[in-house]
């Protein structure tokens, strides 16, 4: 049977398209339903997968959409999602810089809560073990001895079985009647949370500092996407001190840039795929000098 028999088409003509990532766009359907549609075409397994983890999360507590049906638009393939009345991250911070305090606060209060999730071992996937796979992959740019230290500070994380975004930042984050909302949980996993403050770091920090053009993929201007970090981060750190906040800073950036090597390595035709590298080879060697 062809594949496209069995998946519900929906027409996207006239659709408001709410928000985007690097591999998919978010459309209202109507004011109970979104369709996340991905850009290319995804194998159907990948798309069933995030469905299932969509599922997983919210049964577990965490604040998401409920996952509806597979469909298709075109040859695009994508997931409908029920979120009643929803505003995306960017268009509620764009607004006011009240809203822009009250966000931060509030995603912190998120991101807490769902690091209160326990996951069982082997139920997510392993974001240490994943990193350590990133390492292997900085080794085609960096020095050896800072590749070695990259992989202690990684092996040193104390073993978590937390309940990871892992792509924790506003265009993941809908606002639905004053309270935040997650969406696209491609990406969870379950590791110790310095791993989701990497996330919000390279989104706020690390990508905008290689382009402008990195927070405007984000609906906002580098002004304002530094502005996030820094509240977000004081809020995070508020009742450790100035050395835990710069140690959380710093950890961030590593593991974040860990990451974003990894990720131009598997896109060798971005068109920033050279600078996005040196930029973080750059910021790592850094980094393991000060730390040596």
């Amino acid at each position: 049977m062809d594949k496209k028999s069995v998946v519900k088409e929906i027409r996207l003509d006239g659709a408001e398209k709410i928000g985007e990532g690097a591999h998919a766009e978010v459309y209202r359907i109507d004011e109970e339903t979104i369709a996340k549609i991905y850009r290319n075409v995804e194998p159907l397994e990948e798309i069933r997968k995030e469905k299932e983890l969509s599922k997983w999360a919210f049964v577990n507590g965490v604040p998401t959409a409920i996952s509806y049906n597979i469909v298709r638009s075109g040859d695009r393939y994508g997931v409908v999602y029920e979120l009643l009345n929803a505003r995306s991250g960017p268009e509620y911070v764009r607004e006011s810089a009240e809203n822009l305090e009250d966000f931060a606060a509030k995603s912190v209060e998120l991101m807490n809560r769902i690091h209160a999730i326990e996951v069982r071992p082997g139920e997510l996937p392993d974001m240490r073990s994943q990193t350590l796979e990133w390492v292997d992959t900085c080794r085609k740019y960096l020095p050896g001895e800072i590749c070695d230290w990259l992989e202690r500070l990684t092996e040193e994380l104390p073993d978590s079985h937390t309940f990871l975004h892992a792509d924790f930042h506003l265009k993941n984050i809908m606002v639905v009647k004053g309270e935040l909302m997650l969406i696209d949980m491609a990406t969870v996993c379950a590791g110790d949370p310095i791993f989701e403050m990497a996330t919000i770091y390279n989104s706020y920090m690390e990508f905008p500092s290689m382009t402008p053009e990195a927070a405007a993929f984000l609906g906002i201007d580098v002004d304002t996407a530094t502005r996030l970090w820094n509240r977000t981060l004081d809020l995070y750190t508020q009742d450790a001190g100035k050395e835990a906040r710069a140690n959380t800073e710093k950890m961030a950036q590593i593991f974040g840039c860990i990451r974003i090597i990894d990720f131009f390595d598997r896109r060798r035709e971005h068109p920033d795929q050279k600078m996005g590298i040196e930029t973080c080879v750059r910021d790592l060697t850094k980094r393991y000098r000060e730390a040596v």
